[in-house]
């Protein structure tokens, strides 16, 4: 039915199924994940681009705005300290 609805062929939509992921895909399920754990050892404290610093020491290699993205689509925000008045 939903091949008929999008209008292609049954045996493509199995040939879709078949591919599995692509290498970008899983390359950004890598990257998630590595930003979400260096968040946590940070203590959720820096922003994307010393986070962004903090792999690289690592030997990961991943862009500022690649760490930006993550954590904006995940919302891995930096804890914010209450200024006193």
């Amino acid at each position: 039915m939903m091949a008929r609805l999008l209008k292609f062929s049954i045996s493509r939509f199995y040939d879709w199924l078949k591919q599995g992921l692509s290498q970008r895909k899983i390359q950004t399920y890598q990257q998630t994940i590595l930003v979400k754990i260096a968040h946590q050892e940070t203590k959720e404290s820096y922003g994307h681009i010393r986070l962004t610093r903090y792999l690289q020491s690592q030997g990961i290699q991943i862009s500022a705005y690649a760490v930006r993205c993550i954590k904006r689509l995940n919302q891995l925000y930096c804890k914010r300290h209450k200024r006193f008045k």
